[in-house]
C-alpha cells in the first residue's frame, strides 16, 4: 500500500485556509443587474416615506444591542491588566447606568461617552471597542432622534443628500461620489427611518468587492505525484498461506468537485499493484500473478466556517491467474497437479473476494490515518490563523464564500460595515490564460483601511513595533535620517487612506489630520500619489504621474489660497518623506508562491487592469516552461503532464540525487535501479 505524504497535504490544506483564505460563485443569484445604479439615477429613492417618530421599541431594541456589545468588552476588560484604566478612560458606571434604560437616556452624556470611544487612542481599534462603539453610535443616533425636535429636517435634508449623490454616481460611473452613502443609510436604519428607500439602496453599492480564483493546477503541485513502491506480501486466504512481492504504480493527486456551497476538494489515489505469490498445502505449491486495481479518495469541505472531511472511500478489484503449480511428489504428479488446478480454479473468486476485500479495508484505514493529522492540523490553522485573527481585528468580511467547479476555486468576499458600501458594478473579466486572480474593488482596501486607521495616531516606534511582531523590518523609505527626528502621523477620521481606481490609473491618498516631527506639531495634511499602468512585451509597471502631491484638506493647487509658513515647512518635510515611500516606477515582478507551491513558480502576470468604476484585476499565468536537456549518460529528461501536475521522468543509475539546472531532482521511488517518477524540489 502506497503512502500519501502527509507533509504535501498539510501544506496544501494550510495554504487553503490562508487563502481565507483566500478566499465562490463570481455572480451570486439575487444580486442586482449591473444596470440598476443607473436605473436608480432619475428616481433614487423611489417613494420616500414621511418622516416617523421613533418609536419606544426602538430605543429598547438599541439599548439591548448596546448592552450585547459591552457583555465581550466587559468580560475582555476583567481578564486585562489594563481592564482598570479603560473602565475609567470609558467611564463604564455612566455607561452601564445609560444603557440600562432608555428611558432614561440622557443625549448629552451619550454624546461624551462616544467621544472617548471615537477618540483614536492607541487599543480602541481593536475588535471589541469598535463593536461597542458602533452600538452605542447607533443607541445615540436612536436616542437624538427621539429626543430632537428638528428630527424632520434632519430626516429630509438626508435624504435629499442620499438622492443627490446615487444621482451623480450613476450618471459618473464612479464609486467617489457615493461616499456619503454610507453614513447616510447607516443613521437612517439607527432611527428606524425610511427601510424600502435603505433596502433600495444597499442593494446597489452592496455588491462583492473582491473576488480571487485559483486553478486547480497550480494546488495540485504541492499534491500531485507518482507513486512506485514494492512491498512484501505475507497473508493467509483461505487457510493457505500466501508470501510474494507486490509492486505498486500509479498517482496520488488533487481534484476540484464541482460545489456551489462550498469548496470541494477530492485527494485520489489510482494505482494498481502488481504481485508475484506463492502458497502451498501439503505437497502443492500454486504460483500466482495478481493485479489489484486501487481506487481511493479522501474529500476535504472548506466553507467560511472552517476545514472539514468526509470519511475515505475506497474500492478495490483482484484479478489472479495461475502462473503454475508445483508438485513435491515424486509420483502422481500429473493427477495432483489436475486435481490441484481444479481446485484453484474454484476456490478463485472467493479467495479474489476475500484478497479485494481486505486490501479495501488496508487503503482506507491507511488513506484516512495519513490524511487525519494533516487535516485536523488544517482545521486548527484555519481557525487560529484566519478566521479568529480576522474576527479579531475586525476584518473579517460580511461575506464571504466559497465554491469549486471542475477547474477552479472561487472566493468572493464583501467587506462593507454599515456606514460603508462596496462595489456597485460587475467586476472585470478575468484573463482566461490566468491560473490565479484577484479582482479587488476600490472600496475593500478603503473599508479595511478606515476600520483599522481611523483617527489612530502612528508613531515611528508603533510601526517599528507592529512591524516586528508580524516578522518583518521597517523599510528604508521610513526610517528617520540622521538629521530628522522622529516622526508621527494622526490619520483622519474618514478615508484614512484611500486608494482610488481609474481607467488604467491607480492613486493612493493619506490623510493625516495631525503630524508631528520631534516637538513640532502641524495640521492637517493630504499626500496621494498617483500612477498609471503600463504594459509592453508581456511585463507591467506603475509609473508615478509626476510628483507627490501635499496639501491641506480641500485646497485648490492654483487657486487663490496660499499655503502659510507651517504648512509650507509641512510640505518640505512630507514631501521628502513621501518621494521615498512612493517610487517613480514600480516593476511588477513575477510572484514567488510560498511552500512546497514554490515549485509551481514564480508566476508571471499576465493582466494588470484598472477601471473607473474602482475595480482592479491582476492575473498570474503558469510559469514559463524550462527546457530540458540531455544527461551526460545519454538519458533524456521529459515532461509528463497529469492533472496540470508536471512528473519529470528519469532513468536513474543511482540512488544519489540529480543537480540540472540548479533544481533537485528528488525520487519518489524506493528501489532506485528503475525507472521512477521523480518529484522536483529545491535544493
Amino acid at each position: 500500500m502506497t503512502r500519501f505524504r502527509t507533509g504535501q497535504l498539510h501544506t496544501f490544506l494550510s495554504q487553503c485556509a490562508g487563502l481565507l483564505p483566500l478566499l465562490a460563485v463570481t455572480l451570486l443569484a439575487g444580486f442586482v443587474s449591473a444596470s440598476e445604479l443607473e436605473s436608480l439615477a432619475s428616481n433614487p429613492l423611489g417613494t420616500a416615506p414621511a418622516f416617523e417618530a421613533v418609536s419606544d421599541s426602538r430605543l429598547v431594541t438599541a439599548a439591548a444591542k448596546l448592552r450585547a456589545a459591552l457583555g465581550p468588552l466587559d468580560s475582555w476588560l476583567n481578564r486585562s491588566r489594563s481592564g482598570p484604566g479603560w473602565r475609567t478612560y470609558l467611564d463604564w458606571p455612566a455607561l452601564e447606568q445609560q444603557a440600562a434604560s432608555a428611558q432614561n437616556a440622557d443625549v448629552d452624556t451619550l454624546a461624551r461617552l462616544y467621544r472617548r470611544f471615537d477618540s483614536g487612542a492607541e487599543g480602541l481599534e481593536l475588535a471589541r471597542f469598535a463593536a461597542a462603539r458602533r452600538a452605542l453610535g447607533g443607541y445615540l443616533e436612536a436616542v437624538g432622534t427621539a429626543k430632537n425636535p428638528k428630527a424632520e429636517e434632519v430626516y429630509g435634508r438626508r435624504l435629499e443628500q442620499l438622492a443627490g449623490a446615487v444621482a451623480t454616481a450613476a450618471a459618473a460611473g464612479t464609486p467617489e461620489p457615493l461616499e456619503p452613502v454610507g453614513p447616510i443609510l447607516a443613521r437612517l436604519e439607527e432611527s428606524g427611518q425610511a427601510a424600502g428607500v435603505v433596502q433600495r439602496i444597499r442593494r446597489a453599492v452592496a455588491r462583492p468587492n473582491l473576488l480571487l480564483e485559483v486553478d486547480e493546477s497550480l494546488l495540485a503541485r504541492s499534491v500531485n505525484r507518482a507513486v512506485d513502491e514494492t512491498a512484501p506480501v505475507n497473508d493467509v486466504v483461505l487457510g493457505t498461506r500466501v508470501r510474494g512481492t507486490g509492486h505498486t504504480t500509479g498517482f496520488v493527486t488533487l481534484d476540484f468537485q464541482p460545489s456551489l456551497d462550498r469548496a470541494v476538494v477530492e485527494l485520489r489515489l489510482d494505482a494498481t499493484n502488481r504481485s508475484r505469490t506463492r502458497g502451498g498445502q501439503g505437497p502443492v505449491t500454486v504460483h500466482t500473478l495478481g493485479t489489484t486495481t486501487i481506487n481511493a479518495s479522501k474529500r476535504v469541505l472548506i466553507d467560511e466556517q472552517g476545514v472539514t472531511a468526509l470519511p475515505v472511500e475506497a474500492h478495490t478489484d483482484v484479478d489472479t491467474k495461475t502462473a503454475g503449480i508445483g508438485v513435491n511428489k515424486r509420483f502422481g504428479k500429473r493427477i495432483i497437479t489436475k486435481i490441484a488446478s481444479r481446485k484453484v480454479a474454484e476456490m478463485r473468486p472467493q479467495a479474489e473476494a476475500i484478497s479485494a476485500e481486505r486490501a479495501r479495508e488496508r487503503v482506507r484505514s491507511q488513506f484516512e490515518a495519513q490524511t487525519a493529522e494533516p487535516i485536523a492540523q488544517a482545521s486548527r490553522d484555519y481557525q487560529t490563523k484566519f478566521r479568529q485573527r480576522l474576527m479579531d481585528r475586525g476584518w473579517y468580511p460580511e461575506l464571504l464564500h466559497l465554491n469549486t467547479d471542475e477547474q477552479r476555486m472561487y472566493v468572493t468576499a464583501r467587506k462593507s460595515l454599515a456606514d460603508q458600501v462596496a462595489a456597485f458594478s460587475h467586476p472585470p473579466a478575468v484573463d482566461p490564460n490566468a491560473v490565479l486572480s484577484a479582482r479587488l474593488h476600490q472600496s475593500f482596501f478603503n473599508n479595511i483601511a478606515e476600520q483599522e486607521l481611523a483617527g489612530r495616531t502612528l508613531t515611528k516606534e508603533r510601526l517599528e513595533a507592529e512591524l516586528e511582531k508580524a516578522g518583518r523590518t521597517m523599510p528604508d523609505s521610513l526610517e528617520s535620517e540622521q538629521d530628522q527626528p522622529p516622526w508621527s502621523i494622526t490619520f483622519a477620521k474618514r478615508r484614512p487612506v484611500e486608494l482610488k481606481v481609474g481607467d488604467g490609473t491607480v492613486r493612493l491618498t493619506v490623510r493625516g489630520s495631525g503630524y508631528t516631527s520631534g516637538d513640532r506639531e502641524f495640521d492637517a495634511m493630504d499626500v496621494w500619489a498617483s500612477y498609471r499602468i503600463e504594459s509592453e512585451a508581456g511585463r507591467h509597471r506603475l509609473v508615478r504621474d509626476g510628483d507627490v502631491q501635499i496639501y491641506p484638506p480641500d485646497f485648490v493647487p492654483g487657486g487663490g489660497k496660499k499655503l502659510s509658513v507651517q504648512q509650507t515647512s509641512l510640505r518640505g518635510i512630507l514631501q521628502k518623506r513621501f518621494n521615498k515611500v512612493f517610487d517613480e516606477v514600480i516593476e511588477i515582478e513575477s510572484l514567488e508562491l510560498p511552500g512546497e507551491l514554490a515549485a509551481a513558480g514564480p508566476l508571471p502576470l499576465e493582466q494588470l487592469a484598472a477601471r473607473k468604476d474602482g475595480w482592479l484585476v491582476a492575473g498570474w499565468r503558469k510559469a514559463d516552461p524550462v527546457v530540458y536537456e540531455s544527461f551526460a549518460d545519454g538519458s533524456i529528461v521529459h515532461e509528463q503532464m497529469i492533472h496540470g501536475e508536471v512528473i519529470i521522468e528519469e532513468r536513474i543509475l543511482s540512488e544519489d540525487p540529480v543537480v540540472h539546472g540548479g533544481v533537485i531532482f528528488e525520487s519518489a521511488a524506493e528501489g532506485g535501479a528503475e525507472t521512477a517518477a521523480l518529484v522536483l524540489s529545491q535544493p
